[in-house]
């Protein structure tokens, strides 16, 4: 068989089990140990030379499209699973060579999905924004080339309902019962790994669940994260030797969740993180919000906890159907007029961007905010998104101006001197903060971990103490921040053989634990 890059490829096996093999690859003899497990004898040099010369014999080749990955060739789309989606009066062959991922086999009917977590999603605008995510991959190729994949991560505590989110949106394309994030992935993948799960989810959404997952040393999470954000953000993979000289380009829509955003997990340099911000767009969602991911709490719950339980049950029952339903609509344009489809396309996208331009300055942001607000639409209008659960560019717009404002706050963070933020969170809790000098006895290790901070003089001068974990949590930036406030002097730090940026908790304080101790250098600051 021919295919449309003029390669020519040959089926060896059995009528039950076969591969295609690109004919150039029989040059290589890493092919025969794939070969091996339909025809062992291949592993002898012998055999190996005599199927070469069987190979070079072979006459004629007939046309067809080969698909090495999931996504859109020629107007047919792939699933990853190896469906085949065929646009109308179009029955050219296409052969699928890449191996199928189970994930994306789709489960019950698209309105078994609605039905399932309609109730729950409906004018809920975080989980509306993360459905449109998912219809994004399938619009890029035929979209404007400005327009790059678009990143998001979900960013708050455990328990607030963003892996639920994640998995969501991931059942527009795949599912898997027996995963902790569905239809998604983690991010304990190796390097390696990357560009093969991002060719696996071509033209669709990747979910990448945990990023505390990443990397088993912070030097390695670092080089991960740094991978993993610049390789998705751009089409193409790396080229190893032995490779084929033109692999796919590879559109997707990428959604990350994380208790701490990616640009702080890297603990790196401003310029460092300065370019993950760029590519990665952060919706947090605050501590504030009552129901955590949602708005309000939907009918028929007792509490946030329940509903996002019962949201994380339906995604993970019914899946596939919605991102099919997508493709076979937007194959019924396509071959009604392409060039029309394309024109309309950049239409709204340009009328999104406009809308988007008081809220949010950069440029690359506003385009990655204006595909979601285009995808859902485009849901809405075909009825894979009902009508009833609200419409999606309004719940998109609210999101960009949440993260536009998380963002200008981080900002603003970032401009404020260590010693600075130290002092605004002690004003902020200093009804909580407890003085040593009244304590009648040591914490227990809960009531220790729960508290604020604790103040003691020392020599004049003023420590405020704070648990670790309460430290970490209320600044993620907490070892460079600890760094300058130790080289100024405004720290007390542990040295030795192994020095580390916390001190032991004074036995008067708790017997077990450990704090960040900062010398507040203001006086009185006494407790409320």
């Amino acid at each position: 068989m021919i295919d449309q890059e003029e390669d020519r490829w040959v089926r060896y096996g059995t009528p039950t089990r076969a591969l295609w093999i690109r004919v150039s690859e029989f040059t290589r003899t890493d092919v025969f140990s794939q070969l091996a497990n339909i025809d062992p004898s291949l592993i002898e040099p012998a055999a190996q030379r005599a199927l070469r010369s069987e190979v070079a014999k072979v006459e004629p080749y007939r046309s067809a499209f080969v698909a090495g990955t999931p996504g859109w060739i020629e107007g047919h789309f792939v699933l990853g699973d190896g469906g085949l989606l065929q646009p109308p009066l179009d029955p050219r062959e296409v052969i699928v060579t890449f191996p199928r991922n189970s994930k994306f086999a789709a489960c019950g009917s698209l309105a078994e999905w609605q039905a399932g977590i309609g109730p729950i999603v409906a004018r809920q605008p975080l989980a509306l924004f993360a459905l449109s995510v998912a219809f994004v991959g399938p619009l890029l190729p035929f979209v404007p080339p400005d327009y790059l994949s678009p990143l998001f991560e979900l960013v708050g505590d455990p328990g607030c309902g963003k892996s639920t989110l994640g998995m969501l949106a991931a059942s527009v394309w795949a599912g898997d019962r027996n995963s902790n994030c569905g239809g998604g992935e983690t991010w304990n993948l190796t390097p390696g790994r990357f560009d093969e799960t991002k060719l696996a989810h071509r033209h669709m959404l990747l979910l990448l669940d945990e990023a505390n997952l990443a990397g088993a040393s912070k030097e390695a999470r670092k080089q991960l994260i740094h991978q993993a954000v610049f390789g998705l953000s751009n089409t193409g993979q790396r080229q190893r030797s032995g490779d084929q000289l033109t692999k796919p380009h590879a559109h997707l829509a990428v959604l990350s969740t994380s208790n701490r955003c990616l640009s702080d997990l890297i603990e790196g340099s401003e310029a460092e993180r300065g370019a993950l911000t760029e590519r990665m767009v952060t919706i947090s969602i605050a501590r504030e919000r009552s129901y955590g991911v949602l708005d309000h709490l939907p009918s028929g719950y007792s509490g946030a906890a329940a509903a996002v339980e019962a949201l994380r049950a339906a995604s993970n029952e019914h899946w596939g159907t919605a991102g099919t339903a997508f493709i076979e609509r937007m194959q019924g344009q396509i071959a009604r007029d392409e060039e029309a489809f394309r024109g309309t396309l950049k239409r709204v996208l340009d009328r999104h961007r406009e809308a988007l331009s008081a809220d949010i300055e950069k440029e690359r942001v506003r385009k990655c905010f204006a595909l979601v607000a285009l995808a859902g639409m485009l849901a809405r209008r075909w009825g894979i998104i009902p009508k009833a659960w609200g419409s999606s560019a309004p719940a998109v717009y609210a999101v960009a101006r949440e993260a536009a404002g998380n963002q200008k706050s981080r900002s603003q963070s970032a401009s404020v001197t260590p010693i600075q933020q130290i002092r605004t969170y002690f004003e902020k809790h200093r009804t909580d903060v407890v003085d040593v000098s009244t304590l009648q006895a040591p914490l227990s290790k809960v009531a220790f971990e729960a508290t604020a901070g604790f103040v003691k003089q020392v020599e004049g001068a003023t420590e405020l103490m704070i648990p670790a974990r309460r430290f970490q949590e209320a600044f993620p930036q907490h070892e460079a921040l600890m760094r300058v406030l130790r080289d100024d002097g405004q720290a007390r730090t542990e040295s030795g053989r192994k020095p580390k940026l916390t001190i032991k908790t004074p036995r008067a304080i708790c017997g077990d634990g450990r704090v960040y101790c900062v010398k507040l250098d203001m006086a009185d600051p006494e407790p409320s």
